[in-house]
């Protein structure tokens, strides 16, 4: 995607075609239980966008050499159980900012409410 290349509208199949002419492929050849890195934001969201995999930030690989040990995860697309984590992760904080703008949204009626209601 070269950074907001590719995320713009005019410039898009300029991206994915590029993306499909060596680095789409072979991601989509790569056996399941090898690792994809890929340490630029929108090179893992094309290859997310582009595949059936989601590429990994070094420090992403690092984290699970400590947590899953020298032999990684079990099982076959080993980025899958982190990927997992973070999109739960992501909904639960989207869950937390929906309760805090409908709690000041109702604090803020209540507040208008309480001084509309003194000024009379």
């Amino acid at each position: 995607m070269a950074g907001s290349f590719g995320f713009e509208s005019d410039k898009y199949e300029v991206s994915t075609a590029i993306g499909e002419l060596e680095l789409l492929p072979a991601i989509r050849k790569a056996p399941p239980d090898w690792l994809v890195i890929a340490n630029g934001f929108s090179c893992r969201e094309q290859i997310a966008q582009g595949t059936d995999r989601h590429a990994l930030h070094l420090a992403e690989v690092l984290e699970m050499a400590l947590t899953d040990g020298p032999s990684g995860p079990d099982g076959s697309y080993p980025e899958r159980h982190l990927v997992r984590e973070q999109e739960q992760a992501v909904q639960r904080n989207m869950r937390h900012t929906g309760l805090a703008v409908a709690g000041l949204a109702t604090a803020a009626a209540l507040a208008w409410s309480i001084a509309s209601n003194s000024r009379k």
